[in-house]
C-alpha cells in the first residue's frame, strides 16, 4: 500500500515514516509539508492511504480531506493531530482513522490493525474502479459486508 505523510512539521513526519518503517505492506511514497503539496502527491503518486494532519498552514487537513473526498478514487485518509477536538469533524469527512500525537507505536498498531480489513477492500474497489465507479461511493457509505456481497455477486 502506498503511503502518503502530510505534516507542516519535520519531526513528525519522520517520526511517522519511522513507525511506519514496521510496517512492510506500507510502502513510503511521498512526503508534504501542506495542504497544496498534499494535493499534488495525490495526483502523482496515487496513494492509498494519506496519514493527515489537520492544523497546517494555508490549507487545513480538513479541507485537504474534503478536497480529496471529491476524487473518483479518494485514498483513505488518516488523520494524525494535536487536536483531538477535530475528531467529530474528521469523522464526518469519512476519516479511516484518527490518531493523537505524538503518535505511540501502540496507538499506530491499533489504527493499523483496525483499518488493515478496510485497506484490502480498498484496494479491490480500486482495482475495479473502471467497470465500477459507484462502488467507491458504495464502499464509504455503506460498509465493508456490503460491499464484499456485491462483489461476490456481480
Amino acid at each position: 500500500m502506498k503511503v502518503l505523510i502530510v505534516d507542516d512539521e519535520p519531526l513528525a513526519r519522520a517520526r511517522l515514516q519511522r513507525l511506519l518503517a514496521h510496517y512492510p505492506d506500507y510502502n513510503h511514497a511521498a512526503q508534504a509539508s501542506n495542504g497544496n503539496e498534499a494535493l499534488q502527491q495525490v495526483k502523482l503518486q496515487a496513494p492509498d492511504i494519506v496519514f493527515l494532519d489537520v492544523d497546517m498552514p494555508a490549507m487545513s487537513g480538513l479541507e485537504v480531506a474534503t478536497q480529496l473526498n471529491k476524487l473518483s478514487v479518494p485514498p483513505a485518509i488518516i488523520f494524525v493531530t494535536a487536536h483531538p477536538e477535530h475528531a467529530l469533524e474528521a469523522l464526518q469527512l469519512s476519516a479511516a482513522g484518527y490518531l493523537v500525537k505524538p503518535v505511540t507505536e501502540q496507538n499506530l498498531a491499533k489504527t493499523i490493525a483496525k483499518r488493515s480489513f478496510l485497506s484490502c477492500y480498498h484496494i479491490k474497489v480500486t482495482f475495479l474502479h473502471k467497470s465500477f465507479s459507484f462502488l467507491v461511493y458504495f464502499y464509504f457509505q455503506v460498509g465493508i459486508l456490503e460491499v464484499t456481497w456485491f462483489l461476490r455477486n456481480h
